[in-house]
């Protein structure tokens, strides 16, 4: 048995060394008698999310969700919202988590609109 990966915007999200939780997720399905490929999906790739068992998003901060926004904003935006919707695990970590809501709201009042994959947001504050 082989477990699909997807590793979205490795490339950008990975503050909290999230590169480690891909290999501890492998390792410990390895315990299990289970394989895992992991396919990267940085910035600019077009690979559809078909095929996969779990979709994984790292953590980023405000600038590296930022720099990342145009690419979601094209053909991922719909790609994330089918998985889910077709029932496709994801694990997201902190900004990952943010970009599958509606928007995020800095502490600033500076909007980031994400994919309103799920019926939620975020509002940062100063403290």
């Amino acid at each position: 048995m082989e477990l699909k990966i997807c590793h979205l915007y490795p490339d950008v999200l990975n503050l909290y060394g999230d590169g480690g939780n891909i290999i501890c997720m492998k390792r410990r399905l390895q315990w299990r008698g289970i394989d895992a490929a992991v396919t990267k999906m940085p910035i600019g790739s077009t690979q559809s999310l078909a095929g996969f068992d779990l979709v994984f998003i790292g953590g980023g901060q405000d600038f590296e969700q930022e720099v990342l926004l145009p690419d979601l904003r094209r053909e991922k935006t719909q790609e994330l919202i089918s998985a889910i919707e077709d029932g496709l695990p994801v694990l997201a970590i902190c900004g990952g988590y943010q970009m599958l809501g509606q928007y995020y709201k800095t502490w600033d009042g500076v909007q980031c609109d994400f994919t309103g994959a799920l019926n939620l947001y975020t509002v940062g504050s100063k403290q």
